[in-house]
């Protein structure tokens, strides 16, 4: 995806200015609708059809996150992510659920939010931690060991087994281990259940 088209969606329009400069300061993207509220976002998503709509959690009319399947229905490759003010592990996880692709904090760095929303245009997905605290002490009550702690923060981003095993330098099979240990652990019956538990716990992260 050489030049990533985006829709803006926010009802305060500074909001919108400031992050159109962010994004518009990369060659890699451009805006090419603004909304306001939900129903315009839906309007400016069929006419446009951008590859990524990057849009606030709490607006005027329907929210991004009950728009969504909506949208990935019409618009299948569309990449939606949620910057917000709110950082709130329930909202985190009911976005998740809907197939949201990033969950991006509003005070966060330019350069930040520039990664994360690459990050979601190569497909991954891209979701802000709670505190650090918070996950540390998720990890504890879980009693992951250090290597299904790094395998599990690899898996939250959408790492393959395979890719796994070549990022860390050991067998696939290896991997199939800890990845069946980490779903022992957390009660989960597959990868994409345990990432949701994992986002509700508040303890994974992306790696912006």
């Amino acid at each position: 995806m050489s030049n990533v088209r985006l829709l803006l969606a926010d009802d305060h329009q500074i909001v919108r200015e400031g992050m159109k400069m962010i994004v518009e300061g990369s060659s890699r993207f451009t805006v090419v609708g603004e909304a306001s509220n939900g129903d315009e976002l839906l309007s400016q998503a069929w006419k446009e059809k951008p590859d990524i709509i990057l849009s606030d959690l709490k607006m005027p009319g329907p929210s991004i996150i009950d728009s969504c399947e909506q949208l990935k229905e019409r618009l299948p490759d569309v990449k939606i992510v949620i910057l917000t003010a709110f950082d709130e592990s329930e909202d985190k996880f009911r976005a998740l659920e809907s197939g949201i692709d990033g969950y991006i904090m509003k005070d966060t760095l330019p350069e930040q939010i520039l990664g994360a929303m690459e990050m979601v245009a190569m497909g991954y997905s891209c979701f802000q931690p709670k505190l650090d605290r918070k996950k540390h002490e998720a990890e504890e009550r879980l009693m992951l060991t250090e290597r299904e702690q790094e395998i599990f923060q690899l898996i939250v981003e959408n790492y393959s087994n395979q890719e796994i095993a070549q990022k860390l330098y050991i067998s696939e099979a290896t991997v199939k281990t800890h990845v069946s240990s980490i779903l022992r652990k957390t009660g989960q019956p597959n990868r994409s259940q345990a990432v949701l538990y994992a986002l509700k716990k508040g303890f994974v992260q992306v790696r912006t």
